[in-house]
């Protein structure tokens, strides 16, 4: 949903840390059951990667179920844009699965969101964004916006947003080729 320019899939070629991060296919729910094992050994399994992992709703709440059944905590990091993506809110879902959401707002108003993040939905993408988190409060107990700390930004104006948003927020650095 989005082709963001800073994303580590287009700067270290795929590794990251010394993991190769591509995938030689998408894993089946039963194949990323069996490579957590036992969820509670870990503090949460995320949902994250290349790309949005609530485009497969579907696919998530299968192994959240799993998940939450076998007594692990969930989060997913977020562009924001699922309800609009499926022209519907897909939060209500999620209530009782999800423990954790992080939607990332990598600018502080529609024109440099669109710059920065060349997102799908152009500058309506912004205030889908802002809803999403306004409309995750009700569905998931932990809720928060996050921005990148990349050269040239200032996460500060999207501090003061996931405030002003009622979501708590969090920084995440930039992290450069390593």
């Amino acid at each position: 949903m989005m082709a963001c320019p800073y994303c580590i899939k287009h700067k270290w070629v795929n590794k990251f840390r010394g993991n190769d991060l591509k995938l030689e296919k998408e894993p089946s729910p039963k194949e990323v059951i069996e490579a957590i094992k036992n969820p509670k050994k870990y503090n949460e399994v995320i949902f994250c990667g290349y790309g949005d992992a609530l485009i497969k709703l579907d696919t998530v709440k299968e192994i959240s179920i799993w998940i939450k059944d076998n007594g692990g905590k969930i989060r997913i990091n977020t562009a924001g844009l699922a309800n609009r993506y499926y022209g519907k809110n897909i939060l209500p879902k999620l209530k009782g699965l999800v423990d954790a959401v992080s939607i990332s707002l990598n600018g502080s108003t529609p024109k440099e969101h669109n710059e920065i993040n060349n997102p799908m939905f152009k500058e309506e993408s912004f205030y889908e964004i802002i809803n999403f988190a306004k409309e995750a409060k009700r569905y998931i107990s932990e809720v928060a916006i996050s921005a990148v700390e990349f050269p040239g930004f200032d996460v500060s104006k999207v501090e003061k947003i996931a405030k002003e948003t009622g979501v708590k927020f969090r920084a995440r650095p930039y992290l450069d080729n390593e």
